[in-house]
This record gives C-alpha cells, sequence and structure tokens, in this order.
C-alpha cells in the first residue's frame, strides 16, 4: 500500500513538474474561483472569516516564498518543494480573490431610497446612449444617466447629491433636446423613478446585485424634456462627444439597419440594433459581430499595420534606416487603443487590447507574441481592478474563446506551416521564395475554419446558458461572413473614420454598407434554414462554473490528464437537463404567475409585457412559450396536475365563497400547494400556502414537484441571501407624504 501511495504521488509530482511556467496561468483561474465563493455565500461572511482568510493568505504566501527559498537536495526534498509551491500558490490565489470582492462590495456606496411619486431631478449629465432592443413609436428609446442627482421638492430641500447614478428613459421625441447636450452639464427632468429589480424568479438575473457594483441607485421613465440648466462647469467628455457625432454622421449617410450595425462597429453605438436583427444575427451564430470585441480590433490593427508597413516599404531610404515593422507596430497598437476609447472601453475590447499591448511588448523584446500566460495576466488584472467582473458574460465569453484559440492552435502550428509551404523546403525552390498563392489561400481558409470551430464550440456552451438557444449553423455563417468583415467592412468604416473630419466619408461609409447588408442578407438567410436556432432550457450558475473550469484543464494543463476537462464539459452539458425545473413562477414584476405543462409554458395570472421577464421566465420553465392559457380551470379555480398530487391555483371571483364552499371538501382532497395571488382568504387550510403576502415579503417565487405528492418551494429572497445588495422586498422607495391643504 505504501509503494502504491508512493508512485501515486511521485505520478502527481511529475504532472506537475511537467506543466512548467504553464502553472502560473492557473493563478487567475484561482483568483476567479475565489471571487465565486464570496458570492455564492447565502449571506455576508463576518469579519471574523476574513480575518481567517486573510491568515490563510498569509500561511500560503510563507509556504510559497519558504519553499522556493529552501535548496532541494534529494528528490524526496524536490517533490515536497513543489507541492509547497503549487499549495501555496492555490492557497493565495483562493484566498485573495475572496477578499477582493469582498472588498470590492464594501468599498460601494450605501443604496439610497428613492421617491415613489414624480420627482424633478437635477443633476450633471454622465451619457446619453440609446436603450438596446427597445423601440417605441417615433423611434428607439434612449437614456441619459445623471450623476450627482438631487429631488427639487419641499421634502427634499437641502438633501446631499446622491453617490449613485440615476438612469433615465427618454422617448425618442426627446432626443433632438439632449442631442446636442455634452457630459458634465447640468440638467433637469421631470421623472418617476424605481427601484433596481429584483430576480423575476429566484435565480434569475439580479438588477440588484448589478446595480450595486455599477454604482447605479435606479431607473426611471421621464416625463418631461430635459432641460439645460447651466454649463458652466461642463467638462465636455471628448471621446463621449466624438462618439456621438460619428454615430450621427453614419445615421445620416446610412439609415435604417445598415447604420445601426455601422454606429455598433465603429463606435459601439449598439441600441439602434433593432430585435429582429438581433435575431437573426443570434440564430445564425453571428452575433459576436454586432460587439465590439477582438475580432473588431484585431481587423483595426490588422489594417493600419499593413497600410504604414507597405507605405513605409515604398521608401527605399525608410527601409534602410528606420525599423519600418517595429514603428508600423506601435503605430497600430495606438490606432488600437483609440478604437477602444472610441467604442466605450467594453471588457472585451479591453481584453483584447491588453493582448495585443503584451503581444507588440514581446514581439519588440523577440519573445512569443500570443501565449496564455499573457492572457492569464490580462485577466488577474482585470480581476484585481474589479473582481465581479468575474459574472459577466462577455468576460466569461472573450477569455473561453482566446484561451481555446492559443491552446487550440498550439499543436497545430507546424501542421499548417507544413500546409502553407514553410516547413521543408520544397525541391526547387529557394529558402527566401513565397509559396504559391494557392497554398496561402488555403492556410487562410483552414485556419479561418479551425478559428470558427475553436471559438465557436468553446463559446457555443456560454451562449445556450446566457441566451437559452443553440446555433449549429455558426460554422457556416462565420467562414462566410468574418472574411467579408475583414476584408470589406472594416478597412471601409476605418477609411470613413478618417475621412470624417474632412466630410469626405460619404463615398466610404456607402461601401461599408453595402457589405453589411451581404452580411445581414447572409444572417437572415442562416436564420431560417432548419434547426437554425433551438431553445434549450436554463444552465444553474454552478454548471457554467463547472463547464469553464473543464475548458481551463483541457486548455491550460500538460499532458493526457488534460482530457479530464472534456469529461467535465461533458458532465456539465448533462446536467443541465437533469437538473429539476420548477413547474411554477410566481413574479412580482408584471404581477404574472406561469406554469409548465407538457413542455408548454401557460399562463395563469398577470401578463409578461416586459421582454426580460418573459426571457426569464421561459428559461426557468426549460422551454419557450408554445401556447399561452389558462388550464384546468373551471369557476375560478386552476389546478395543475403534480407527479403525485395536485396544486389548486385559485382566482377569487365575484361571490365565489358561496359557491366553493359545498365543494369545498371535495376541491381540497390531494392539494399539495394552494397559492393566492389576490386578497383573499386560504380555500384549503390543510395545504401549504403562498400568499399574496408572501409575494410582496419574499418577491417571485418558484415552486418544485418533489415527486412525492408534495411540493418544494424557494423564493427570490431566499436564493438571493442577506447581501449588502439586496434591499427590503415590497418597499422600493419612500413613500410620498400627504399633500398641504394649499396643495
Amino acid at each position: 500500500m505504501a509503494k502504491r501511495q508512493g508512485g501515486t504521488g511521485a505520478m502527481m509530482v511529475t504532472g506537475l513538474a511537467r506543466q512548467g511556467s504553464r502553472l502560473a496561468c492557473w493563478l487567475p483561474v484561482g483568483v476567479a474561483l475565489g471571487i465565486a465563493a464570496y458570492f455564492a455565500l447565502p449571506e455576508e461572511p463576518p469579519w471574523w472569516l476574513c480575518v481567517a482568510i486573510m491568515g490563510g493568505v498569509a500561511v500560503g504566501l510563507a509556504l510559497l516564498v519558504g519553499s522556493r527559498w529552501v535548496v532541494a537536495v534529494t528528490e524526496r526534498a524536490a517533490r515536497w518543494q513543489l507541492l509547497g509551491c503549487c499549495v501555496g500558490s492555490a492557497v493565495c490565489a483562493l484566498g485573495m480573490g475572496f477578499l477582493l470582492a469582498f472588498a470590492q462590495a464594501r468599498r460601494q456606496p450605501p443604496m439610497p431610497l428613492l421617491p415613489l411619486e414624480s420627482m424633478v431631478v437635477e443633476g450633471r449629465l454622465a451619457a446619453l446612449e440609446p436603450v438596446i432592443g427597445r423601440h417605441v413609436e417615433g423611434g428607439a428609446s434612449w437614456r441619459v444617466t445623471i450623476k450627482g442627482a438631487v429631488f427639487r421638492s419641499p421634502w427634499w430641500e437641502g438633501m446631499a447629491p446622491l453617490s449613485r447614478s440615476l438612469v433615465i428613459t427618454l422617448p425618442a421625441k426627446d432626443i433632438p433636446v439632449v442631442e446636442h447636450m455634452n457630459p458634465g452639464e447640468a440638467v433637469r427632468v421631470r421623472a418617476l423613478l424605481r427601484a433596481p429589480m429584483a430576480p423575476s424568479w429566484p435565480g434569475g438575473y439580479d438588477g440588484q446585485r448589478a446595480a450595486w457594483f455599477s454604482g447605479r441607485a435606479g431607473t426611471g421613465t421621464a416625463l418631461s424634456p430635459v432641460e439645460r440648466v447651466d454649463d458652466a462647469q461642463a467638462d465636455r467628455g471628448r471621446w463621449g462627444a466624438i462618439r456621438g457625432q460619428v454615430a450621427r454622421q453614419i445615421e445620416h449617410y446610412l439609415p435604417g439597419q445598415v447604420g445601426a450595425i455601422a454606429a455598433a462597429v465603429l463606435c459601439g453605438e449598439t441600441g439602434l440594433i433593432s430585435t429582429q436583427t438581433r435575431q437573426d444575427y443570434a440564430a445564425s451564430g453571428l452575433a459576436h459581430l454586432l460587439a465590439v470585441a477582438g475580432l473588431h480590433l484585431g481587423f483595426v490593427m490588422g489594417f493600419v499595420f499593413v497600410l504604414l508597413r507597405r507605405g513605409m516599404s515604398l521608401s527605399q531610404r525608410l527601409s534602410a534606416h528606420w525599423p519600418c515593422r517595429e514603428i508600423a507596430l506601435v503605430a497600430s497598437l495606438g490606432a488600437g487603443v483609440a478604437y477602444v476609447l472610441l467604442t466605450g472601453c467594453h471588457i472585451p475590447g479591453l481584453r483584447a487590447l491588453g493582448m495585443a499591448g503584451l503581444g507588440v511588448v514581446a514581439f519588440l523584446l523577440g519573445r512569443r507574441v500570443i501565449s496564455l500566460r499573457g492572457l492569464a495576466l490580462v485577466a488577474l488584472a482585470l480581476e484585481v481592478a474589479s473582481p465581479v467582473v468575474v459574472l459577466d458574460v462577455s468576460f466569461q465569453m472573450s477569455f473561453a474563446a482566446v484561451m481555446a484559440l492559443i491552446a487550440g492552435y498550439e499543436p497545430l502550428r507546424g501542421v499548417l506551416a507544413r500546409l502553407g509551404g514553410y516547413g521543408a523546403r520544397p525541391v526547387g525552390r529557394s529558402w527566401g521564395q513565397r509559396p504559391p498563392w494557392w497554398r496561402r489561400m488555403a492556410v487562410g481558409v483552414v485556419m479561418l475554419v479551425i478559428t470558427s470551430l475553436l471559438a465557436g464550440l468553446a463559446t457555443l456552451p456560454l451562449s445556450m446558458a446566457y441566451f437559452g438557444a443553440f446555433q449549429p449553423w455558426f460554422v457556416l455563417a462565420n467562414i462566410l461572413a468574418v472574411p467579408l468583415m475583414g476584408l470589406w467592412v472594416m478597412p471601409a468604416g476605418l477609411i470613413a473614420l478618417a475621412l470624417m473630419p474632412l466630410g469626405l466619408s460619404a463615398v466610404a461609409l456607402r461601401v461599408m454598407g453595402w457589405g453589411i447588408e451581404v452580411i445581414s442578407w447572409l444572417a437572415r438567410h442562416v436564420a431560417v434554414m432548419p434547426f437554425a436556432s433551438w431553445p434549450v432550457p436554463s444552465f444553474p450558475a454552478w454548471d457554467v462554473g463547472l463547464f469553464l473550469l473543464g475548458l481551463a484543464v483541457l486548455c491550460l494543463w500538460r499532458g493526457m490528464a488534460r482530457f479530464c476537462g472534456l469529461g467535465m464539459i461533458g458532465v456539465a452539458l448533462v446536467l443541465v437537463w437533469v437538473v429539476p425545473r420548477p413547474v411554477m413562477v410566481i413574479t412580482t414584476l408584471e404581477h404574472a404567475l406561469a406554469v409548465r405543462q407538457e413542455g408548454e409554458m401557460r399562463l395563469v395570472e398577470g401578463r409578461l409585457g416586459m421582454p426580460l421577464v418573459r426571457q426569464e421566465v421561459q428559461r426557468a420553465l426549460g422551454w419557450q412559450a408554445r401556447g399561452v392559457g389558462v388550464p384546468f380551470c373551471q369557476a375560478g379555480i386552476c389546478r395543475v396536475p403534480l407527479k403525485a398530487g395536485q396544486v389548486i391555483l385559485w382566482r377569487m371571483l365575484e361571490g365565489a365563497d358561496e359557491v366553493l364552499q359545498p365543494q369545498q371538501s371535495q376541491l381540497c382532497a390531494h392539494v399539495a400547494l394552494e397559492v393566492n395571488v389576490r386578497e383573499q382568504k386560504p380555500l384549503c387550510m390543510a395545504a401549504q400556502h403562498v400568499s399574496i403576502e408572501d409575494i410582496k415579503r419574499e418577491g417571485s417565487w418558484a415552486v418544485y414537484d418533489d415527486g412525492r405528492g408534495g411540493v418544494r418551494f424557494i423564493s427570490a429572497r431566499m436564493w438571493q441571501g442577506e447581501r449588502l445588495w439586496v434591499g427590503p422586498m415590497g418597499f422600493h422607495g419612500v413613500p410620498p407624504l400627504p399633500f398641504a391643504k394649499a396643495e
């Protein structure tokens, strides 16, 4: 037995030693796990736990430093030294991630209570942007972000400015009033304010957590046009103003959805893209073309690099005396920085810019340009700067795609070199002669297919988890659309950006628009192909984490053990189909009650008018809505059959007490749960109850069938736990005070 244990230990140490510098890539993974552990807690950790974790980090750091300084004289000592380094690093990473998330949550300003009545709000204009996917009569809705807001009311006289921002939605008719305003100007608007949105079902999107970490106090709807108060202290916000000017010029020359896509690609304005366009691009697997990320940044930097490199090579003096390649590379990085600033500094763009900056520095120093260690360094920097970014879908998808691309191309580098003719020297051709054009084109096509497969397969489960759809035709669509974007749309768009200050961008924008029309035509036709988009149920958060951990093992580990990551990915994809789904969801928003029967979502009470609420309820129940109606209802009583019992949904009707009183014993037979979504007294006293008071106090509810004649239910408040960002349920602001007689 001892010999067997020694052999296992030796194999483990050998596997760790084989990783070499690759072990450093696991540091951001450990930090991410520590961050996830903080957010998974049911309540805020006590101070003693944080102190204990700090002690664990100190012990891990001491173990790491001590094992590095100790000189191993025997094989056994070397084994313990390596294990000490790994254990110390793991403890430090996990503890650091937990403490970073704890510190970020504690640094946020407190959440204010907003007034319930309409209020005149004054503050500084911080941003003006369209609302993504929301269109009303007369055009798209827009929203203004106001910082340092105060409420102009006698009851709020002398209040300190809010430390959090307010996001107020404007109708399209009010946009001409504010489109010429600059960030920093003092503005006034009357609006009806709302607190951050609680989860529409236990496990759904947590708007309160998002608002807590993004610095928002709440949202609102404008009831009057925005007025300028003064602009003496206006901060012009150069990049925001430039972004608005670019978007207006694009809209002038390219109206409609073509201009909306062009604005999204060139300046990051995605709000004018219609819901139908988004659905077409999503169903065809081309949704990533609408969001500025590494693909677009690569096109920008590649175009600038080739243009400058070819231009300088035309001068014999420059080619002989100047490092043209290095100059072009640094200039392309500068163009990339300007592009990321212009498009709003989103997470995918920042990740790609960090990778590009590391690649440029590595090239100038003669090191490998793209590596997993560079990706790990960028990920660690983002995690330290904002730990909550680990929960962001764009962060997860962008790093999953790049990690899969780097790891996937490592074993294929030699094969692609031989395919392109850069391997062994062919007979009759010198070393300096370039391979034939058809071989270079073949390599480009093969790399395009491989890139689409690697990035698509790495992000496909995440797309299924967050957007509830599976697109099997994404490879075909990307093989055709990505070259069009890189060789047609982006070069024309960059030329248009360069000519805009001169007022000569019309021709370039129209050429860009033709390319966008071709890509949109492709997206529409791929979207209507058979099985273009299959609805899939929602993924629990732990299932997404299991998939990402399996992907990290597959991409980062060296040796045969890396294929354990495939097993973890397979388990994550299988478990999503067997995880229990609620048979009923009761939402506080829109006052909706929906049930799942025979694979269909049926609405019993209320309405699902808000797209976000409808989407979340469909994901909760596991399927998209195939039929909406009232199931199994007679005389105001709706029965939902379970596996070994019934759930009664009682809808209070006029005179229902007299009608139901003689049938009460018969109606209450085999009742597991009674739900009262209105002010009404219980019908079945022996059953479990969810009343309107429970909904007001605990928020939304999800009811599960336990298969044994009973039910299990959980509320949004139970799922969220006692966290800093969870506000009191059923109390959405400061109630209005009574009017005086003079009013």
